[in-house]
C-alpha cells in the first residue's frame, strides 16, 4: 500500500528531527579575534586600518567570513549547532589563544552621550566608542546576545546592541569613525534612530533589530552573516569615557527536549503502522 499524504509528512518530520539530532551530537564552534591593539581607551579599532591582520581563529589569520569591509572589526564568531553558547572576552581569547584582544567599550557608544547637557532626553552615541562583531550559524535558529560588564566597578550600567543582516562590503561612503549614530533616540519613544541601514557610511548592513538593556535576541538562518555593533549606553555619558571591558554571551537556542520526544514517538507510530500494513 502507498503511504498517504499524513503518513509521508509524518515522516519528514521525525526524519528531521533525526538529521537535527544528530547535528547537536557533534557541536563545535570557534570565536575569532582582532589581534590590533590600540592605544586609544574608547575601544575602537581604527578607521584606516580595521582589517588588521593576522586575526587568531581563522586559518592562516585571514579575516572572517571573507570580510573585505573597511569598517572596524573586533570579533566573529561562528556556531555549528544548536544549544551552544560562545564568550567574546579578553579573558576568552587570552584563555584560548594567549593574545589579550581589545574588547572594551565607552560609554556613550551606543546613543547615549547627551548632546544638550539642558535637554537629557536627546542622546547620540559615536562610531569611535563601539565595538563591532560578526555572527555565523550553520543551522537555522534563534540566536540571544547578552552583555554585561567585566569590572563591577565601571561606571556603565547597561549596553545597547543593534543587529545587521550582512556585513560591510567596502562600497559605501567609507566608514566614519566620528560618525554620530542613534540621533535623538530615546528608549521606548523614539527608536527610529536605531533602525537604520548602513549607519556608518558603509554598505551591506540591513538592520534587523535592536536592544538597549544589554540584550537582544534574533532569527539567524544557516549560513548567513550578520553584524553585531555594541557600545555603552548610560545616558548621560561622554562620547569619549574610558574603555569599559565587557562579556557577550552569544548563544543558540536548543529544540525543547519534547520535540525530541515527539519526533521518537512519530517514528514509533511509523513503525507500528508498517508492521500492520505488511501483515495486511
Amino acid at each position: 500500500m502507498k503511504k498517504t499524504k499524513l503518513a509521508k509528512a509524518v515522516s519528514i518530520i521525525a526524519t528531521g528531527a533525526v538529521i537535527s539530532l544528530s547535528v547537536v551530537s557533534a557541536a563545535s564552534a570557534r570565536v575569532m579575534y582582532n589581534t590590533g591593539v590600540f592605544s586609544s581607551t574608547d575601544g575602537w579599532t581604527g578607521a584606516l586600518d580595521g582589517n588588521i591582520v593576522p586575526w587568531v581563529g581563522t586559518v592562516g589569520g585571514v579575516r572572517p567570513f571573507n570580510y573585505i569591509g573597511y569598517q572596524a572589526l573586533n570579533w566573529a564568531v561562528e556556531i555549528d549547532a544548536l544549544g551552544s553558547t560562545q564568550e567574546v572576552s579578553q579573558a576568552n581569547s587570552i584563555s584560548n589563544y594567549g593574545f589579550a584582544a581589545d574588547i572594551d567599550t565607552a560609554n556613550g557608544a551606543w546613543g547615549a552621550w547627551q548632546v544638550d547637557p539642558a535637554n537629557a532626553s536627546f542622546t547620540q552615541g559615536w562610531a569611535h566608542s563601539t565595538d563591532f562583531g560578526l555572527f555565523k550559524s550553520l543551522v537555522d535558529t534563534t540566536v540571544e546576545v547578552k552583555v554585561s560588564k567585566v569590572n563591577q566597578a565601571d561606571n556603565i550600567n547597561n549596553f545597547g546592541i543593534t543587529v545587521f543582516t550582512g556585513m560591510d562590503d567596502n562600497t559605501g561612503d567609507g566608514f566614519g569613525h566620528h560618525s554620530p549614530w542613534n540621533i535623538g533616540y530615546i528608549s521606548g519613544v523614539y527608536e527610529s534612530p536605531a533602525q537604520v541601514d548602513n549607519p556608518f557610511g558603509t554598505g551591506g548592513l540591513t538592520y534587523l533589530t535592536h536592544g538597549d538593556e544589554s540584550t537582544v535576541s534574533f532569527q539567524a538562518e544557516a549560513g548567513q552573516v550578520y553584524s553585531i555593533y555594541l557600545g555603552g549606553n548610560d545616558v548621560g555619558g561622554a562620547n569619549v569615557a574610558g574603555g569599559f571591558a565587557y562579556k557577550a554571551e552569544i548563544s543558540t537556542v536548543p529544540v525543547p527536549a519534547a520535540a525530541w520526544l515527539f519526533g521518537s514517538a512519530l517514528l514509533g507510530l511509523l513503525g507500528v503502522n508498517r508492521k500492520r500494513t505488511l501483515s495486511i
